[in-house]
């Protein structure tokens, strides 16, 4: 797989979060504290999403676009609850962690390779804060297992 595939691949994801965190503070079933987090986890994709489009941009490739709200809208489970949405988040996260970790070793550029592990480790403090909101242990595991448990 190419670099600009995998930048390609991280983006899309990006755009997901993005979407997903939007239409999370839309519903109106967060409490402020969690409105909060959800807002700052929102604003750290974004930032992603800068930083592997300007990779993409500079390496000569085409960054993917974003799909419509509604499109991505399709692909959430029921969410009704804020606990809905809060282990819905968690699953992304989760999903987006490894996602990163695993494309570490794909990278051809290793200097991607260190964005997509720079990447993955804030998905992964996202993915523990969660966690931990829950009550949950927020470090499952001592490694990333990069199959969904």
């Amino acid at each position: 797989m190419s670099d600009l595939v995998l930048l390609n691949d991280g983006l899309a994801g990006e755009h997901f979060g993005i979407a997903a965190y939007g239409a999370a503070l839309a519903s109106g079933l967060l409490d402020e504290a969690t409105a909060m987090i959800a807002r700052k986890f929102q604003a750290d994709h974004e930032q992603h999403r800068v930083l592997l489009t300007e990779q993409i941009v500079a390496r000569g490739g085409r960054p993917v676009v974003p799909l419509a709200a509604a499109d991505y809208a399709r692909q959430y489970p029921p969410l009704t609850t804020a606990s809905d949405i809060v282990a819905y988040a968690i699953e992304l996260e989760a999903g987006a962690t490894r996602a990163s970790v695993a494309s570490v070793a794909d990278y051809e550029d290793r200097s991607l390779a260190l964005l997509a592990a720079q990447i993955g480790a804030v998905e992964a403090q996202h993915w523990a804060t969660l966690l931990g909101a829950t009550g949950a242990h927020p470090v499952p595991s001592p490694i990333i297992e990069l199959e969904a448990a």
